[in-house]
Order: C-alpha cells, then sequence, then structure tokens
C-alpha cells in the first residue's frame, strides 16, 4: 500500500515539473517565436528585379514555429532599398517575391519584436541603363533612392564658374561604371555657359557651367542621338547678383537684358531694343542702374550720378543718389542732330555707363501761313507753309499734313514733306457749286496745328463782300474784300453808305483798269470813310455802278457789317 503511494507521488511530480531527490522532471511550457532563418540568396541580383526569397520562423529550440502574421523585411543598409517591407507567414514559412533597389553587397533582415534573423550577404548589381542624372555643388547621388539626390545645391554668384557631375544609372539611379557615353547640355539661363557637350568616362564626367543671370535656374542634360536614356533636369540653383562694378543707362525705348553675354559695347550689352527718337525740348526720362559684371541689378553705394553728353541738354535733377537706381525724368535736347550720344558718370567710383546715341529730331510747334482768303468756286491756289522748331528755326524734311474739314473743296496734296529752308507748297481747289461757301482746312506739322478759312465765290454772284463782317473780328485782318464780276470792261464807280443814307466812301475806275475791267474785280475797304478815319460799328451799304456812255451796264447793292 506505501510502494502504491509513493509511485503516484513520483508521477503527479513529474507531470508538474518538479525535482524529486537527484532527478529533474522538465516543465510543459508552449513554444515561442525566437528568430529567422534564411534559405540562401543566389548571388548576384539584379537592382530593381524581383526575385523569391523563403524565410523560416523558429522557436527557441530551433524547431519550425507556427508562425502566421506579417513580419519587416529590410536590408543592412536600411529598410527604403528593399520592396515590399513586410511579408507574409503561414504556419511558420514565408516564400515572397522581393526587389532590391541599391546596387551594393547586402543581407536582407526579418523581424518580428523581438525575434529576427539576417540572410547570407550577395551582391546586387545595377539594372539596365536607364538615365542620366546631374548633381550639383552640395549635392549627393543617392543610389536606391526615390529621387536619386541627396543633399542641397550651394548658391551661386553670377558668373562664377563651378563644376556639376552627370552620371549614367539605373532606374534606380545605381551607377552604371562600364559605359563611355556622350551628353549634351542647356540650361533655363539663356546666357549661361556650358559646353556644348563632352564624354562621360565609366558612367561618370565631370564640367564646368558659369551662370550669368540672377535667379532660380536649371541644367539639363541629354543623351546621344539614338541612345533611350531618360534626360534629366538637376536641381534648382539659386545665382545671386555680385557686387557693384558698372553702370547702365536706359534710354525710352531700350529695357534691361541681365546676364547678357555681349561684349562689343556696339551691341548694347545688358539692354535690348532700340532708343526712340526724342524731340527738340520735349522732356523725355533717363534710367540708370548699378549692376554687377554681368548686368544684373545689385545695389549702389549710394553715391551721386550724373548725366553727360556731347549735345547741348538740360536736366532735371542734374544729380541722384545711386542706389537701386536713379530716374532722371526731365530730360531736354536744346538742339536736334542724329547720332548724339549720352552718358551716366559715377566719379566717386570711376564708373561710367558706356554711350547710348539718341536721335534728336525737331518736332514742328508753329506755323506760318500765306494763303488768299478768297478765291473763284472751280479754281486752283498756294497754300504755302513754314514749320518751326521750339527753337524757332525753320525744320527740313517736316511732314506738313493737310484736310478740308469743312465745304467741298479739296487738298490736291494731302501731305508733304517742307524743303531746305522749312518751306512747302500745297494746292487747294474748289469744284463749281451752286452757292459760295466758306471752307476750313486743318493743317498740321508735329505738335503745330491751325485751320485757317478760304472763301469760295460762286461765279454767278454778281456783288459780295467777305470776310462779312469785319473789323476786330478773328481771321477779318481788319478789312473786307468787295467782289464783283462785270460782263463788260466798264467805267466803275463804287459808293458806301453809312446806317443814314449818308455817302463815306467813294472810288471811281475807268475802264479797262482794275477795279472796271472784264470779268472779276476785287476792291479793298478797310473800315474808314473818305477822310481815312475809321467809321463806327454798324451795317453799311455798298454800291457798285458800270455805265458805258450813258448806258448802265452793271448795279449791285450789297451790305456790310463792320464791328470793331
Amino acid at each position: 500500500m506505501s510502494a502504491a503511494i509513493g509511485l503516484l507521488v513520483l508521477l503527479s511530480a513529474s507531470s508538474i515539473g518538479v525535482s524529486t531527490g537527484a532527478i529533474t522532471v522538465p516543465t510543459n511550457y508552449p513554444a515561442s517565436l525566437t528568430s529567422f532563418e534564411w534559405q540562401a540568396i543566389t548571388s548576384p541580383q539584379y537592382a530593381g528585379v524581383s526575385f523569391v526569397v523563403t524565410i523560416l520562423a523558429k522557436d527557441e529550440n530551433g524547431n519550425s514555429y507556427p508562425f502566421n502574421g506579417t513580419a519587416l523585411v529590410s536590408t543592412t543598409r536600411g529598410d527604403t532599398f528593399v520592396n515590399p517591407n513586410y511579408v507574409t507567414f503561414s504556419n511558420g514559412v514565408c516564400a515572397a517575391n522581393v526587389v532590391v533597389t541599391l546596387a551594393e553587397s547586402l543581407a536582407l533582415r526579418c523581424s518580428k519584436d523581438a525575434a529576427s534573423g539576417t540572410s547570407d550577404v550577395f551582391e546586387v548589381l545595377p539594372g539596365a541603363s536607364n538615365r542620366l542624372m546631374v548633381i550639383l555643388p552640395g549635392e549627393q547621388l543617392a543610389p536606391g533612392h526615390s529621387g536619386g539626390r541627396n543633399g542641397r545645391p550651394g548658391d551661386q554668384s553670377a558668373g562664377d564658374t563651378f563644376s556639376f557631375q552627370v552620371y549614367l544609372t539605373d532606374e534606380w539611379f545605381n551607377q552604371i561604371d562600364e559605359s563611355d557615353d556622350s551628353v549634351y547640355f542647356g540650361s533655363s539661363d539663356r546666357f549661361g555657359r556650358l559646353p556644348a557637350g563632352g564624354q562621360l568616362s565609366n558612367g561618370t564626367g565631370s564640367f564646368s557651367a558659369s551662370l550669368r543671370t540672377a535667379g532660380q535656374h536649371h541644367i539639363f542634360t541629354t543623351p546621344a542621338l539614338g541612345e533611350s536614356l531618360v534626360t534629366d533636369t538637376s536641381s534648382t540653383v539659386s545665382v545671386f547678383a555680385g557686387p557693384y562694378e558698372q553702370m547702365l543707362l536706359l534710354a525710352p525705348g531700350e529695357a534691361l537684358l541681365p546676364g547678357d553675354t555681349t561684349s562689343s559695347l556696339l551691341e548694347t550689352p545688358g539692354k535690348s531694343g532700340t532708343p526712340v527718337p526724342q524731340y527738340l525740348r520735349i522732356p523725355f526720362a533717363l534710367k540708370v542702374y548699378p549692376c554687377d559684371r554681368c548686368w544684373n541689378l545689385t545695389v549702389g553705394r549710394g553715391d551721386t550720378v550724373y548725366i553727360n553728353s556731347f549735345f547741348p541738354f538740360e536736366v532735371s535733377p542734374w544729380r541722384i543718389l545711386l542706389l537701386d537706381s536713379a530716374v532722371f525724368s526731365d530730360v531736354r535736347a536744346t538742339t536736334s542732330a542724329p547720332n548724339q550720344c549720352i552718358w551716366a558718370a559715377d566719379p566717386a567710383n570711376g564708373v561710367t555707363s558706356y554711350w547710348t546715341w539718341l536721335n534728336i529730331r525737331a518736332l514742328g510747334m508753329a506755323l506760318e501761313v500765306t494763303a488768299p482768303d478768297t478765291i473763284r468756286s472751280g479754281e486752283t491756289t498756294h497754300v504755302l507753309i513754314r514749320v518751326l522748331d521750339a527753337n524757332g528755326d525753320p525744320i527740313v524734311a517736316a511732314l506738313v499734313q493737310y484736310s478740308v474739314v469743312k465745304g467741298s473743296g479739296t487738298m490736291i496734296e494731302p501731305a508733304l514733306l517742307t524743303d531746305t529752308i522749312g518751306y512747302t507748297t500745297a494746292h487747294f481747289v474748289c469744284t463749281p457749286s451752286p452757292a459760295s461757301e466758306q471752307d476750313s482746312v486743318r493743317i498740321s506739322s508735329g505738335s503745330a496745328d491751325t485751320v485757317i478759312g478760304i472763301y469760295v465765290r460762286h461765279l454767278s454772284d454778281s456783288l459780295l463782300a467777305f470776310p462779312n463782317p469785319f473789323g476786330n473780328v478773328p481771321g477779318s485782318l481788319g478789312r473786307t474784300q468787295i467782289f464783283y464780276s462785270l460782263h463788260r470792261a466798264s467805267t466803275v464807280r463804287l459808293t458806301i453808305y453809312d446806317p443814314f443814307g449818308n455817302k463815306i466812301w467813294t472810288r471811281s475806275y475807268i475802264s479797262g483798269e482794275p477795279g472796271a475791267m472784264l470779268g472779276d474785280n476785287t476792291v479793298y475797304w478797310d473800315g474808314t470813310n473818305n477822310k481815312e478815319q475809321r467809321v463806327a460799328s454798324g451795317v453799311y451799304l455798298i454800291q457798285v455802278l458800270g455805265r458805258t456812255g450813258t448806258v448802265v451796264d452793271f448795279k449791285s447793292l450789297y451790305r456790310v457789317g463792320v464791328v470793331w
């Protein structure tokens, strides 16, 4: 009975893992996941090309562990170079396709909580040639990473030379070091100085560039024709203007052209456009800018700048402190001539702008007009014009334009140029009309503009006076012209009566002389009486009587007003 009890006690102790004398009975705890075991990975593999890996889950005794779930996969260079980053286990086994993007000797690692395991080291080679990469100063090629670049490009000063690298890589930016390819370059800076092209040696090359225009720029690289490589645009590089070294003067019609590589002063470096011709004594503006050696705008030292020229001119203000710019808003040439030079000077720094050439033209500011007050309908008459500039001097080759703004007359020449002494002659004609009319002719040249009146008398009018009224009336010149047409030469007596019927002015003309000829006759009355005294304002009666012997050939009355 006691032996049976002892056996029962011994069996019970074994089941719970206790020590009985010199015998230790193991406990019966469940196994746990403690490691991962990799099956050998074939070497080499290729960046970006998937391959199969097999991973086994193990317990603490090295036995298979029935793990179901996901675990992290990484490389010994980090977790960014393998895809996917998580793999799935089923009953302790994972068979998955993975892609490694970094071309290097490395191993893969699998981990889950405290459990981990690393594969054997294998070689990853670059993939096929795929693209070009531009690496600027301050950057590094980042193989295997998305984007392929690390770092930030360093800022550059306009005109300074710096080196940049070009790499031939696979799709994942791993350098292909067994290829010599031709490449070509370009830049967003139209004035940037880069080699037209170059040769890569073992998949890389170092080249020089100089960017001249301040701002944000890129460098482009393309492969030789026939090569199907992806072209590349560099990161953005900031180009800053250098110190104040030269000065630029802009005339109307010119614009800034920073970065300009033109060296000949005749080709106007730093600016584009052509100066617009300016006019005598008409104000215009000149702008002065401080520039670096590449014609980028920079900041001056606050010294005084002046405008200079070999032609006479007036300028206000006559000096300005130069910081970011100086604007001389009121510049006036006092003589006209072609190809006049003008420049800006900063004496304190010994800096002057190069010469800007201006055409200074004379602009019509006044017109001297000679034309008849009255013509017969259908008659052609001359209109003589002299054009004067702001100095009162005649202008050679000035354009004079004519137009009839009232009436049925016509200017035969709508536009003419003045001759070598400033004159031009145009011709006005009015076709026969059923009645007399007042025509107006506009004449203009430059800023000068005037309107003259020409009275067109109809042929059937027997007697008339023009202007009517006259005296202190604009355009009347203080007199009136008395017109009458005789059917035959006759002895004529012309009498003017005041408003009360008194004779105040008489003239007699012998047949055949002016005033008594066959056809049209003209007599002037200046508003005075026979004693050459000015008559009072009012309405006066003109009578013209023509006789041949005792026969009256012509008799007509006409009223004219006098206004003082």
